[in-house]
C-alpha cells in the first residue's frame, strides 16, 4: 500500500510505502516545480523498474556475469488507448538468442502483467478521523 500526503509547497506530494519515502511533483499553470517525478512518470518508473529487474534475472539465468542494463519506458496517452513503449538498453552486446530470451521474460514481468489486465477503480470511505 502507498499513502500520499500533500506537502507545503504547491503540488508536492510525499509518497510512503512503509518506511520508504519519495516525493512527487508537477508543474501546472506556472505553479509547482520539479521536486520529484510527475504522476505519469511514476507509472513509467514502476514498469521500467520491474522490466529492468526481470531482464537482469533473465541475464543471470543465461549465466552472464555483471548483468547490467537499462530499460527506457515512455507512456503514450491516446484518446482511446494508452501505450507503454519500452526498449532494452544493455551495457554490452547481446546475441539474438540472449535478446530473445530477455524480451520473452519481459512479456511476463509482474508489473507488465498487472497493467495488461482490465483495470477497475473503487472509492472507499476514509478511515482518517475528521477534526
Amino acid at each position: 500500500m502507498v499513502e500520499a500526503r500533500s506537502l507545503e509547497n504547491r503540488y508536492q506530494t510525499e509518497l510512503r510505502a512503509g518506511s520508504r519515502r519519495i516525493v512527487a511533483d508537477t508543474h501546472k499553470d506556472g505553479l509547482g516545480g520539479g521536486a520529484g517525478m510527475r504522476p505519469h512518470e511514476l507509472l513509467e518508473a514502476a514498469l521500467a523498474s520491474c522490466l529492468a529487474i526481470s531482464a537482469r534475472m533473465a541475464l543471470q539465468e543465461l549465466g552472464m556475469e555483471e548483468p547490467r542494463l537499462g530499460v527506457r519506458v515512455e507512456l503514450e496517452r491516446g484518446a482511446q488507448e494508452t501505450v507503454f513503449v519500452y526498449a532494452l538498453e544493455p551495457h554490452r552486446a547481446l546475441n539474438d538468442a540472449q535478446r530473445a530470451a530477455i524480451y520473452a521474460r519481459l512479456e511476463h514481468s509482474p508489473v507488465r502483467e498487472t497493467l495488461s489486465r482490465p483495470l477497475r477503480f473503487e472509492q472507499r470511505a476514509s478511515t482518517a478521523r475528521r477534526a
